[in-house]
C-alpha cells in the first residue's frame, strides 16, 4: 500500500510538473507496468486529481507557485511525513481513556490515530469521514457514530447542516484536531470553506482540543480559518518543530507533546 501510495504522488507530481504525459513514458520513468500506471491513474481520477485521454493523463489542479500550497488530496497526503504521522497518531491513542467519548477530524494523521486504537475499547467515537471510519470500524469499540452528508473526494469528508447540529448536540471528552496550517497570529486554518463548520461544531461541543500536527504545518497559513491557537489545550507533534514554536504555544499556556 505504502508503495502505491508513494507511485500516486510522484505521477500526480509528474504530470503537475508537465501539464501531462503518456501512460508509456510514466511506466517507463517509474519502472512499472502500463497496467499498473493504468490503475493508479483510474484512482487519480476518481479522486478528481487528473483527466484522463487516450494513452495519457492531464493533471487537473494548477501546479503551486513557489512557496505556496498545492491542492489538497488525501491520497497524496498519505506519503507526506509519514514517519512523524504515525508517532503522532500513536501518541494521541495513548491519551483515550476508557469512557473517553472522542471526535476524530479529517485528515492523514487522525487517521494514524484511529489506526492505534486498541481492539474493543469502552469507548464512543464521533467520526465523519472514510478513511477514519474505515480504521475505526475495524476496531470494534463500544459505539461508533457517524455523521452524515454531502460527500467531498477530496478530504473524504461527509458534511451536511443535519451532521454539524448532530455534533453540537454532542458532548466529547477530546476532540483530535487536524489543521493544514497554524499560525500564532491568524489561527488554524484548512484549505476548503466546508470543513470550517465541521470543525467549529466540533470545537464547540468538546472539553479537551488536542490538535495532531506535524511540525511543517507550523508557520503555514491556509484559506479557511476555524479557531485560533488559543483555543487549542494540547499539542502533539513531532521532534522538529523549532523551540521558538514551542515557547510560543507553551506561553499560550497549551501542553506541547514532541513524538
Amino acid at each position: 500500500m505504502q508503495k502505491k501510495i508513494e507511485r500516486a504522488n510522484q505521477i500526480a507530481r509528474i504530470l503537475r510538473e508537465r501539464n501531462g504525459t503518456s501512460i508509456k513514458e510514466l511506466a517507463e520513468e517509474l519502472a512499472v507496468s502500463k497496467m499498473t500506471i493504468r490503475r493508479d491513474l483510474e484512482e487519480l481520477h476518481q479522486a478528481n486529481i487528473v483527466s484522463l485521454v487516450h494513452g495519457a493523463a492531464i493533471y487537473k489542479g494548477e501546479g503551486p507557485p513557489n512557496g505556496q500550497a498545492r491542492d489538497y488530496h488525501l491520497i497524496l497526503e498519505k506519503a507526506v511525513n509519514n514517519p512523524e504521522k504515525e508517532r503522532i497518531g500513536k501518541a494521541a491513542a495513548d491519551l483515550v481513556k476508557p469512557g473517553d467519548t472522542i471526535i476524530i477530524d479529517i485528515g492523514t494523521t487522525t487517521e494514524q490515530l484511529a489506526r492505534n486504537i486498541p481492539q474493543n475499547s469502552p469507548i464512543t467515537v464521533l467520526c465523519f469521514t472514510i478513511n477514519v471510519l474505515f480504521e475505526i470500524y475495524k476496531k470494534n469499540v463500544q459505539n461508533l457514530i457517524m455523521g452524515g452528508g454531502y460527500y467531498h473526494v477530496d478530504t473524504q469528508l461527509f458534511e451536511s447542516p443535519d451532521s454539524i447540529n448532530f455534533i453540537r448536540q454532542t458532548r466529547a471528552s477530546k476532540f483530535f484536531i487536524s489543521a493544514a496550517g497554524v499560525s500564532s497570529e491568524l489561527g488554524l486554518t484548512c484549505i476548503n470553506q466546508y470543513e470550517v463548520g465541521v470543525k467549529q461544531a466540533c470545537i464547540d461541543s468538546s472539553l479537551q482540543k488536542i490538535l495532531l500536527a506535524d511540525s511543517q504545518k507550523f508557520g503555514l497559513i491556509r484559506p479557511a480559518f476555524f479557531t485560533s491557537l488559543e483555543k487549542i489545550d494540547m499539542v502533539i507533534t513531532d521532534t522538529e518543530i523549532s523551540s521558538e514554536w514551542v515557547k510560543i504555544m507553551e506561553d499560550m499556556g497549551i501542553t506541547v507533546m514532541m513524538v
